[in-house]
């Protein structure tokens, strides 16, 4: 039978269902021998998790909203080669939340000195969306603290149009604090199904990583907003970065792909992959094609 996107969600609901009634409304536990702490970092407490080992060090940062152990199914695939070190930035899971007074480069400052208390040397510093965000700031301003950077969908051309209208429109700090708020207070179950009605890509489990980091993500980070306009185009940022680079972009059509590859060009070792039929949250939509691509540009290291 053709699994058309209705059957899809229809057998994703099946299967939340049966879930639910196996394992009851909770979040799936993080994989056995990870550990959690927390560390002071450029004046926050950062939370984070850490599959260890004597490893070469892997840091990844979460999209806005998300949490550090919303990587985990993409990070299973890598503890055999890596110590993988999975942040919350602030604001997010049990982290520390973010202040009206925080700069527009927060939390890129916050990557350097986390990679400083934690004494890692060189580590690969991978972001998705606003992580991608702070991982290439960062690297443009620590260009030899890192080994590599590994963006995922990125936010590489200016928005404009309706997207820069709605951009400016969220700045209201009142109102997002109330649509954060408004979510920290749905349920997980209610959290689950509607991941699971918008994004049947993901599938019923990575919709359950997904749920709990929605309730943990704090009000404050309103205030981000405020600094959008101070934060350098990604030509600028691409420019300072000088290790190998690799840029994870979601499926576009043929003239945005040639614009994207000339922000990319900035790059002095650097090269960008798009994902075919990957939307924004490329490794969830196509893991096994980000997951190649991702392999082949660390085995280049």
């Amino acid at each position: 039978m053709r699994n058309t996107p209705r059957r899809t969600m229809f057998l994703l609901l099946v299967a939340m269902a049966a879930s639910t009634a196996l394992h009851g409304a909770q979040p799936p536990e993080p994989p056995s021998g990870w550990t959690d702490s927390f560390v002071m970092a450029n004046g926050i407490r950062i939370h984070y998790w850490r599959t260890g080992g004597e490893k070469p060090a892997l840091v990844m940062l979460h999209g806005s909203s998300d949490d550090g152990l919303c990587w985990t199914s993409l990070a299973r695939e890598l503890t055999s080669d890596y110590d993988v070190i999975l942040p919350d930035a602030r604001g997010h899971g049990l982290s520390d939340p973010a202040a009206a007074s925080d700069p527009a480069d927060a939390q890129a400052e916050d990557v350097a000195a986390l990679i400083r208390e934690l004494g890692l040397d060189k580590p690969i510093v991978m972001g998705h969306s606003m992580g991608a965000s702070s991982a290439a700031w960062f690297g443009a301003k620590y260009p030899d603290m890192a080994r590599a950077i590994v963006l995922e969908d990125p936010g590489l051309l200016p928005r404009t149009g309706r997207a820069a209208t709605a951009g400016r429109a969220a700045m209201n700090v009142e109102q997002v604090h109330a649509r954060i708020l408004a979510r920290n207070q749905t349920s997980y179950d209610d959290l689950v199904k509607g991941c699971v009605e918008s994004s049947p890509k993901w599938g019923l489990e990575e919709c359950r990583i997904w749920a709990p980091s929605k309730r943990l993500h704090h009000p404050s980070n309103a205030y981000r907003y405020r600094t959008f306009g101070e934060r350098p185009p990604m030509t600028e940022l691409f420019a300072k970065i000088g290790v190998p680079t690799l840029i994870l972009k979601a499926d576009a059509d043929e003239d945005k792909r040639k614009k994207n590859e000339e922000v990319a060009a900035a790059l002095r070792n650097g090269r960008i992959v798009h994902i075919d039929d990957a939307g924004h949250n490329v490794r969830r939509e196509e893991k096994a094609a980000l997951l190649a691509a991702l392999r082949g540009f660390l085995s280049s290291l």
